[in-house]
């Protein structure tokens, strides 16, 4: 009963002054919404970037051919050996170059009345790229590149959605022709729009990546992509790949080759994240502990101008204690709902930066409460010496000054 008394007499006593509990109020609401924004926005866009590594294939490596004249590329053997090593679910070299692409009315139902000649992207892939490393490649009719394409070095394609979009609008040209370099290719496809990390392949048009080897003169691919099967040792299937690597260059210095790992391209990723987050996070705890100060001045001043109640009630018999609670109390109810307001207004700005921006929101109600509890604490920290300074008042003095 008598806690309730004295939760009731202080909010009496900031609704008496709630211009200036609003204004002290507000240093806190800052701060939360900084910290808690600052954090769910980083979480968010650390969840994306790791779900759209996922969603490339699952744990892959990238081996590229560095410094050396002893192999100008991959040839499809090479491939096809390190595609057969333990561990290997399949690799994905890609191939990228512009090239001439001519559309011919006679040779398809596309925008143009005359023949429309552009400088595009052509992409080399095999079927791996769209079975399995690229989970995002949908195909919206037609069909992907199959194995017989790469096998036969087939004069086949697939567009991008951009680019398929643009020339042909949502007419599907399956079965019709272009010219890639004045050489007919058959359109055997449309993907869908790509989202993520890799959306090259938009506004390119995808041949299997053996044709654009011989009949495109793309040459052969110095790098391609290792997907690594699930529940494999990662390390294990790495060392065996970088003792392949070796073997082909006839060499024992990784110099002329790199592995690089999807794993530890996340964790620098995710460092990089921590880092800047930290920093954003210590810049968000300078603007509450700025609104602390604020509640400690607001409090000081306060004592002040109720010196008379407080020698008023020393001198009924109000022991210090229940001086110090009644402005300590005060002092946390300010910080306590400049938090819930922060981290209310903290979610809702997250939330429509995630609209925005584009990234997954992800909203941890722990990392709301912790957010809450900070200003808790900053309201005990910074309403301490107030409350301490009204408690050893003398209440003589207290009277005489009033």
């Amino acid at each position: 009963m008598f806690l309730l008394s004295t939760i009731r007499m202080s909010f009496s006593n900031l609704r008496a002054n709630a211009m200036r509990t609003f204004l002290t109020m507000l240093g806190v609401i800052i701060g939360i919404t900084s910290i808690l924004a600052l954090l769910t926005i980083g979480q968010g866009v650390t969840d994306s970037v790791i779900d759209q590594l996922a969603g490339l294939g699952g744990n892959r490596a990238t081996v590229s051919l560095e410094d050396t004249t002893v192999k100008q590329g991959f040839t499809d053997e090479d491939l096809k050996r390190f595609a057969s090593l333990e561990g290997v679910s399949g690799v994905a070299p890609q191939l990228s170059s512009y090239r001439t692409i001519t559309l011919l009315p006679e040779l398809t139902q596309s925008n143009y009345d005359s023949p429309y000649t552009t400088s595009r992207r052509v992409m080399g892939v095999n079927d791996f790229y769209f079975s399995t490393y690229t989970k995002n490649a949908k195909i919206l009719s037609g069909r992907s590149i199959s194995t017989d394409d790469v096998t036969h070095r087939t004069n086949v394609c697939v567009l991008g959605y951009d680019f398929w979009q643009k020339h042909y609008g949502n007419y599907s040209p399956v079965g019709e022709m272009l010219m890639v370099n004045n050489t007919p290719c058959t359109i055997i496809g449309v993907m869908d729009k790509l989202v993520g990390i890799d959306v090259s392949g938009n506004n390119a048009v995808i041949v299997p990546y053996t044709t654009a080897v011989q009949t495109f003169a793309m040459g052969l691919p110095e790098s391609f992509d290792v997907v690594i099967n699930s529940g494999d040792d990662t390390d294990d299937v790495i060392a065996r790949i970088e003792g392949l690597c070796a073997q082909l260059l006839n060499t024992s210095k990784n110099s002329t080759y790199s592995v690089v790992n999807q794993e530890e391209v996340l964790d620098m990723v995710l460092t990089i994240t921590d880092l800047v987050l930290g920093m954003l996070a210590g810049i968000a705890v300078i603007a509450l502990v700025v609104g602390g100060i604020g509640i400690m001045n607001m409090m000081l001043v306060t004592v002040s101008e109720r010196t008379a109640e407080i020698g008023l009630r020393k001198a009924l018999g109000a022991r210090p204690a229940v001086i110090l609670l009644q402005f300590l109390i005060e002092a946390v109810i300010i910080s306590l709902f400049g938090g819930i307001i922060g981290v209310a207004l903290g979610v809702a700005a997250s939330y429509i930066a995630s609209l925005l921006i584009g990234y997954t929101f992800s909203f941890n109600p722990v990392t709301a409460m912790l957010a809450l509890l900070f200003s808790l604490g900053v309201g005990v920290l910074f309403g301490l010496l107030p409350a301490r300074r009204a408690a050893k008042m003398n209440p003589i003095e207290a009277l005489r000054s009033s």
